[in-house]
């Protein structure tokens, strides 16, 4: 059942909340009047031409900042990739330039990786390869994931954002939308998309998805708290809140989100309490589930500080494997039993044969003598038949008696043509000896002549002995005149070696102190960010106190005027009075001079005060 969704940001939205922490009411009045509809009307559409050589074929989806075509390069139109137009908001306040380069060089196989990409006075866009498959979401709507389905996934995406916060980037969008399923031939390949919203680890800029975020981001994201807590930990809470959303289903809180904060507080402390509810992987018993809840409640830690890295989460998601291991020993340990009991079986059997074994050589043996009787009776029946033959072998012995003697004769006659032989030879021995002698003079001469070389041989031998002498000599001596030399050369080899390792230690000091160094600049620079933002508030303020204190400066002029206009009608007003009065006085002595009867003599005149009023008179007026 789809969920309804307020016109407000509540739990149950799951579009990417992007927002810097010190704008956040600034960009929510933006979006009230819809300068950000107008941004995203500035947009590309279908069959628009990006970077110059990519046409936009199709519209894949479309969030509240960006869209995603498929686009085809035009020079090659085999070539399609994802290609994602966001609008400035995104990146507003942020190096665009540096955050696409260091996502570009976050290479990972299981991250979706950053071939193209550029800035134009509307959008940004970025180009990523084409994956046939499905999300998450699209494999969760089918039913949950089982816990070696889970861990085939979780754990090569896990890996994937251990690269990128060792590159120094944060995700802060893990979800199931974002995590894509591609298949290859009949093989599934998780890979982590949607990088527009990654960041450098340290940057004030905060986003995702508030029903998948870690605490302190969603309090940065509703405008709660700093940007202190913000670090690449919130992606192993989005992580462990994505894994938990794959294993058991939805919340109860995704269908009737806590409206206070209050309320989302206690929903954060129930999650790291208990992260498993009791109805949830009624399967997962004893140990394994034991393991899992200390796992999961130690991936969805409040505290950053606490919370495990990705490093951490990916070594321990082999938790996932606890329940398939223990049903892997108790397999063996049936077999060790089946095993044993089949040895023993064995043994059985080998006894039986042993004991089948001796009856059958029993049974042999007394076939054997029975065969030994019978060759016997039939050597005794062959006894009495040679003497039948007696007087045949009488016979053939005289026979052979014969043919010896006949032998002895011809040996006889051998022995005297050897005697004859022998004679012979003797008498040829004396010619022999003659040669021989003739042969050993021939020799002689020849040995005298091998002397005679052997002696001058010699004597070119010391010859040639004394001149290599000569020669090995100076060799040597120019042979220990560049061993010194080498020797040298060596040493001053070992001396720059040294020098060199000094210097690069020297460097790694530097680079360490430079490192430092630029870790301070970068605080530095957050602070001038701050002293800056501080700065322009108050210059708006003192602008603000400028044209009130221009206004009450007018208000104070009119009003000086008009006083001054009335102090001159009252000046005249007075001299008016004064000149009346003089006329009066002058009027009083002719009254004087013809007073009534019975009336009492006028006083004095009164000295005259400028700006007092006329002394009271009796008289009238003439």
């Amino acid at each position: 059942m789809a969920r309804p969704k307020s016109p407000e940001t509540s739990l149950t939205d799951e579009r990417p909340l992007v927002g810097d922490v010190r704008r956040t009411q600034a960009r929510t009045a933006t979006r009230s009047d819809g300068s950000e509809a107008r941004r995203r009307d500035a947009l590309p559409n279908e069959g628009a031409i990006i970077g110059g050589h990519y046409r936009l074929v199709r519209r894949l989806g479309e969030g509240m900042f960006g869209r995603v075509f498929v686009a085809e390069r035009t020079d090659v139109r085999e070539h399609r990739v994802a290609l994602k137009v966001m609008t400035h908001a995104v990146y507003e306040n942020r190096n665009v330039e540096r955050e696409l380069t260091m996502l570009a060089a976050a290479s990972h196989p299981h991250i979706v990786q950053l071939k193209d990409h550029g800035v134009t006075g509307d959008f940004v866009w970025l180009t990523m390869p084409l994956y046939e498959g499905e999300t998450l979401a699209q494999r969760l709507e089918r039913g949950p994931l089982c816990l070696r389905e889970a861990y085939d996934i979780f754990v090569p995406i896990v890996r994937g954002v251990q690269a990128l916060h060792e590159r120094g980037l944060r995700h802060q969008d893990v979800k199931p939308e974002n995590i894509f399923l591609a298949r290859f031939s009949d093989t599934t390949y998780p890979v982590l998309l949607d990088l527009g919203v990654a960041v450098e680890k340290t940057s004030e800029f905060v986003a995702g998805t508030v029903l998948y975020g870690s605490p302190e981001q969603v309090m940065a994201l509703a405008g709660l708290g700093g940007v202190q807590g913000l670090t690449e930990r919130m992606d192993t809470y989005c992580l462990a809140t994505t894994l938990l959303r794959a294993l058991v289903g939805e919340e109860p809180e995704a269908t009737t989100p806590p409206s206070s904060p209050l309320a989302i507080a206690n929903w954060f402390e129930r999650r790291e309490r208990q992260p498993l509810a009791l109805d949830a992987l009624e399967d997962l018993t004893g140990a394994p589930r034991a393991m899992l809840i200390d796992a999961l409640r130690h991936w969805l830690q409040r505290d950053p500080a606490e919370r495990a890295t990705a490093k951490e989460m990916a070594e321990e998601l082999d938790v996932l494997l606890e329940q398939e291991r223990e049903a892997a020993l108790a397999i063996e340990n049936a077999i060790a039993k089946q095993q044993v009991a089949f040895q023993r079986v064995r043994i059985a059997l080998g006894a039986m044969a042993v004991l089948a074994a001796a009856a059958g050589f029993y049974t042999f043996s007394k076939r054997e003598t029975l065969r030994l009787a019978s060759e016997l009776q039939r050597a005794r029946t062959e006894g009495a038949a040679s003497f039948d033959k007696l007087d045949t072998c009488i016979a053939s012995h005289e026979l052979e008696r014969r043919k010896s003697e006949r032998c002895e004769d011809d040996h006889r006659e051998t022995e005297e043509e050897h005697s004859r032989a022998m004679t012979n030879i003797s008498q040829g021995r004396e010619s022999a000896l003659q040669a021989v002698e003739r042969k050993s003079e021939l020799l002689r001469f020849r040995l005298h002549t091998c002397h005679e070389d052997a002696e001058k041989t010699a004597s070119d031998g010391a010859r040639e002995k004394g001149e290599l002498a000569t020669l090995w000599t100076g060799r040597s001596e120019a042979w220990s005149t560049e061993r010194s030399t080498l020797v040298g050369e060596r040493d001053d080899i070992r001396r720059d070696r040294d020098d060199t390792k000094r210097d690069r230690d020297e460097l790694k000091r530097d680079r360490d102190d430079v490192k430092r160094d630029r870790d301070e600049l970068k605080r530095d620079r957050d602070d001038v960010k701050r002293d800056r933002d501080d700065i322009k508030r108050d210059r708006d303020e003192l602008k603000h106190d400028r044209d009130e204190l221009k206004k009450s400066k007018t208000n104070c002029e009119a009003s000086l005027t008009a006083a001054s206009e009335s102090r001159e009608s009252c000046r005249s007003d007075l001299t008016s009075c004064t000149e009346e009065r003089r006329s009066c006085h002058r009027a009083a002595p002719k009254a004087e001079s013809h007073p009534a009867e019975g009336a009492d003599p006028a006083p004095a005149e009164a000295p005259s005060v400028v700006g007092a009023s006329p002394p009271p008179t009796n008289a009238s007026a003439p």
